[in-house]
């Protein structure tokens, strides 16, 4: 992804995280984790939260997406995974 004259990588969140590819995200969040910015691709955005350390449950090893799922956020309005930057960024940025 070309950002303001810098290309960018984009991870694709769904496919890091398992699902087949279905075409390209719809979204692109900058993010940056593990020393870089990149984009995280994702289907939509739903809202911005606030996320205390009381709204989280840590996830064993067994549902974690291999490390990309840290936890799970209870929000008023649903639970919401948790997803560990720095992991996407060292696995789907290597070299």
């Amino acid at each position: 992804m070309n950002l303001r004259g810098t290309l960018v990588t984009v991870v694709d969140l769904s496919v890091r995280l398992g699902a087949a590819p279905v075409g390209p995200p719809r979204v692109v969040m900058v993010v940056e984790g593990a020393g870089k910015r990149f984009g995280l691709g994702v289907e939509s955005v739903q809202g911005v939260a606030d996320i205390t350390e009381e709204l989280m449950e840590p996830l064993d090893a067994q549902r974690n997406s291999g490390g990309v799922v840290g936890a799970l956020a209870h929000l008023p309005d649903g639970v919401t995974q948790w997803c560990e930057i720095d992991v996407i960024a060292r696995e789907s940025l290597a070299g």
